[in-house]
């Protein structure tokens, strides 16, 4: 194993770290297929409520390939399809019915896997409604299956610092993960996986995952993020549009491939202040309230602590996210807040005194201030995984000078949101970044 240092970034102790014990949830009321969570997607539409679907019935499509298909994780009746602003679909909420009828794919073994035209392959993927776990850099979109990636990177362990731990992911789904691997390797030569330091001890554990683990990172946050992997292995510009998959889709994936059933088993934790939980074995889709129970009804509820969605009780979790952490909104004014020593608040400064201390921290969603202009303190250049400066990306963005923002480095840019958690003046640095990759994305194609 090759062990990848980093030598910016942050990880704040941080209250609510989910246990090592798993407990599975009685089957949801309602099930949710999100359209939200899917970077640059332009949905279309391919059922109508009360109309009745099976496990792997295409529910939208994607406009730009109306080849990917997105699917039902659950059998039953099309409750209600929600709309956003300009009626942009928002979610297909499901009322599942007491047993699964599933829709039936050819399973495709290990020996057809290695022989299967690539062709095929994709266009079994798609239709199963398992292609899109594919990314691809710079801008995350889904895997282009024309273009040959340099590199493909399987990150064992999640987006979010408080994502499921992979050991408890993969313990139960080796077969799977050997026929994932396997599946990626028929479209690159390099296949990297890389760990946490942190879970190497448990995945070790398990010989057919330890042996197939290529690179170590730090637990320093966000190391392990696909984005930053890739910065520090890339050498040539023909690596800049490589591919990236989760553990939990790349499961998913060779679920499929083995039984020819869309999989609809996800792990899921959930993260909050001073509350411990252990994981929760739960279905795609599964809705919010269910997952957070009796919870405050000002609470800020997101997949990230630093980059994730901001959700809604009645929001349903998405194809991408397998973590939800609920934030206590503290609206109120503190009374000379400036002067008080914030022992329990985290910071990437020295400005509260919890810097000195080892224990966790809490996490609000309070804003600690309000929006000022750029004071060029260069915090988000040096807590900035990639070595990039997100002020003068950010201005250059403002400025529509495009071609600046990409040669400072726009789009090296991993969307960790350490720029964003770190920025005294409050500016959403990280959606601005963000946006500015999308933007330039989508004028591009």
């Amino acid at each position: 194993m090759e062990k990848l240092t980093l030598s910016r970034g942050f990880t704040p102790k941080l209250e609510g770290m989910p246990d090592l014990s798993v407990i599975r949830l009685p089957s949801p009321q309602t099930i949710g297929i999100s359209a939200q969570d899917i970077p640059y997607i332009r949905p279309k539409l391919l059922v109508k409520e009360d109309q009745e679907v099976q496990t792997g019935t295409p529910v939208f499509t994607d406009k730009r390939d109306n080849t990917i298909q997105y699917v039902s994780p659950a059998t039953g009746r099309i409750k209600e399809i929600r709309f956003g602003a300009r009626r942009r679909l928002l979610e297909i909420v499901v009322d599942p019915a007491k047993t699964d009828a599933f829709v039936p794919f050819d399973p495709v073994p290990a020996d057809r896997l290695r022989d299967m035209p690539k062709a095929d392959l994709t266009r079994h993927l798609k239709q199963g409604g398992l292609w899109q776990a594919l990314r691809q850099f710079p801008a995350g979109d889904t895997a282009d299956p024309d273009h040959i990636p340099a590199i493909i990177i399987v990150s064992l362990n999640g987006n979010d610092l408080f994502s499921p731990h992979p050991a408890l992911v993969v313990r139960d789904q080796v077969e799977a993960f050997e026929t994932g691997l396997t599946f990626l390797e028929r479209f690159s030569h390099r296949i990297v996986v890389t760990a946490r330091k942190s879970s190497l001890a448990a995945l070790e554990k398990i010989p057919e995952v330890r042996n197939r683990i290529t690179h170590v990172t730090e637990d320093t946050y966000p190391a392990w993020n696909p984005g930053a992997v890739l910065y520090r292995l890339k050498q040539d510009p023909s690596e800049n549009s490589s591919w990236s998959i989760s553990l939990p889709h790349l499961l998913m994936i060779g679920n499929f491939l083995i039984t020819g059933t869309y999989p609809v088993e996800r792990m899921v934790t959930l993260t909050q202040s001073g509350d411990s939980r252990p994981h929760l074995l739960t279905r795609q889709g599964a809705p919010i309230k269910r997952l957070a129970g009796h919870m405050n009804k000002d609470s800020i509820i997101t997949t990230g602590q630093f980059n994730g969605r901001q959700l809604a009780q009645e929001n349903h979790l998405g194809f991408f996210e397998d973590t939800v952490n609920i934030l206590r909104a503290e609206n109120n004014e503190e009374m000379f807040g400036f002067a008080l020593p914030g022992l329990d608040k985290t910071s990437v400064s020295s400005t509260f005194l919890s810097s000195l201390f080892k224990g966790p921290a809490r996490v609000d969603g309070t804003l600690h201030g309000e929006l000022r202009a750029c004071i060029n303190c260069s915090y988000c250049e040096r807590i900035c995984p990639n070595g990039m400066m997100p002020s003068f990306i950010m201005k250059a963005l403002l400025s529509e000078e495009i071609e600046e923002a990409l040669s400072l480095g726009l789009l090296d840019c991993c969307q960790c949101g350490l720029c964003s958690f770190t920025c005294p003046s409050k500016i959403e640095l990280a959606k601005l970044l963000s946006d500015g990759i999308e933007s330039y994305h989508k004028d591009k194609a």
